[in-house]
């Protein structure tokens, strides 16, 4: 009887019997092996990948809270100081008046030695200085009142950056102040010469006056009345237009956001327009509080995607709370290396346009959206009240000829004699 032909090769070192069922077992065994390794690698990998990006967000959160802790401890030594500043009625706190003694005895002397050698020229500098000195206390004062005051009242942005918010505290600390070259400076106990970001922000050793002054960016209120005034000629402008008054013209959205950027959004005053309650609508309705939401519903955070700069996961779009926080910082914060000015002011021009729009056709009792009205037409039998009331705009309708004729009591359509009405009969 002759045998079968077998076939034999070599598996990881074993002779395997090809034609034989346990030979078949045995390479899908070595298959199922080389897949579990193959898993086992990338499960690996991705193990890594994962680790890191974890490792990353957890960096990244850390930061963030310290940064908020820093924040929060900045404004609340700067509330200490202005309770000091508040309890001294206007006078300077005994470091101030340290200081301040102290420099005009060496002056004094300075002075009185120029008298002995009578040095006449000596002697003019010298009273220079004084003047100086005597104006520079006065600057003081006044500079330190005026902070108190902004804070006591409630009138300090909340737009203010980080920076703005360390220089309001170091400034109004005694411990920090310090007479150097006819100057009043405050030397910045929070400052780390290693961080090369912060120093290139404007984060510095010593902080002056002006320095102070330039951080107590007050709430925009001058804009602030006269974008008010503004949405009220908007509204009434409005209501005219529904009610089909000849004279009004419809809402056009280029034309106003123009306006808006022009005539109210500064570089100065737009971090106030952003995080203070520019539309007097309340402090959670702040243009910062909604963005995120504004960005998505109209369609804005798609000129964010792909962009590595906010789009780190793949070009999948702003879709991780990191990513999100990116977008927000970069149009809110001008502090954050990736803002542009006219890049945020395009949004919140745009932002107020759409409340402007909304302002000019109010919102109607039925909930439907400014296009389905401007899409409506009278039904059977409306008249002017009722179409207006149904959410119907008449100036829409002018727009196609339409108009409501007082006398007839009907809708008609210019350059015909039949009405609306007769034109619904018929249909």
């Amino acid at each position: 009887m002759a045998k079968d032909d077998k076939t034999k090769r070599t598996t990881l070192g074993a002779d395997i019997d090809t034609s034989s069922a346990m030979g078949a077992y045995q390479d899908a065994l070595n298959a199922q092996r080389d897949i579990r390794s193959n898993w086992d690698i990338a499960s690996d990998i991705s193990s890594d990948v994962m680790g890191g990006i974890q490792e990353h967000r957890a960096a990244v959160r850390l930061d963030e809270e310290n940064k908020l802790k820093e924040l929060e401890a900045h404004e609340n030594q700067f509330a200490n100081n202005v309770a000091k500043i508040t309890e001294n009625s206007g006078s300077l706190g005994e470091e101030y008046y340290g200081i301040a003694t102290e420099q005009a005895k060496l002056l004094q002397e300075e002075y009185m030695n120029a008298v002995r050698a009578g040095d006449k020229e000596a002697q003019s500098k010298i009273k220079m200085k004084l003047q100086g000195f005597s104006t520079g206390v006065g600057s003081l004062k006044e500079s330190l009142t005026i902070a108190a005051e902004l804070k006591n009242e409630n009138l300090l942005s909340k737009g203010r950056t980080a920076l703005e918010k360390e220089i309001s505290n170091v400034c109004t600390s005694e411990d920090n102040a310090m007479y150097v070259d006819g100057e009043w400076v405050f030397k910045n106990p929070y400052y780390d010469p290693s961080d090369a970001d912060k120093i290139k922000k404007g984060y510095k050793e010593f902080y002056t006056l002006e320095d102070l002054d330039k951080s107590l960016g007050e709430i925009n209120e001058t804009e602030k009345l006269e974008f008010a005034k503004y949405e009220k000629s908007t509204n009434s402008s409005g209501a005219r237009y529904i009610n089909g008054d000849p004279q009004a013209v419809e809402f056009n959205k280029q034309r106003v956001k123009v306006h808006i950027s022009d005539n109210f959004i500064t570089e100065e005053n737009i971090m106030s327009v952003m995080h203070d309650d520019f539309r007097s609508a309340g402090e959670s309705n702040t243009f910062s509080a909604h963005l995120e939401e504004y960005l998505r519903t109209s369609g804005l955070i798609e000129s964010f995607h792909d962009n590595p700069k906010f789009d780190t996961e793949g070009g999948e779009g702003i879709d991780t709370e990191e990513e999100m926080k990116a977008v927000l910082d970069a149009v809110t914060n001008k502090e954050d290396s990736n803002y542009k000015y006219d890049v945020s002011r395009n949004i919140v021009a745009e932002y107020l346009t759409m409340h402007a729009e909304d302002k000019f056709y109010g919102t109607h009792p039925s909930g439907k959206s400014i296009t389905d009205r401007k899409a409506m037409r009278p039904k059977k039998g409306d008249t002017l009240k009722m179409f207006v009331e149904a959410g119907g705009i008449v100036g829409e309708l002018a727009k196609e000829g339409t108009i409501w004729n007082e006398d007839l009591g009907k809708f008609v359509t210019r350059g015909s004699d039949m009405t609306t009405q007769e034109i619904l009969d018929k249909a």
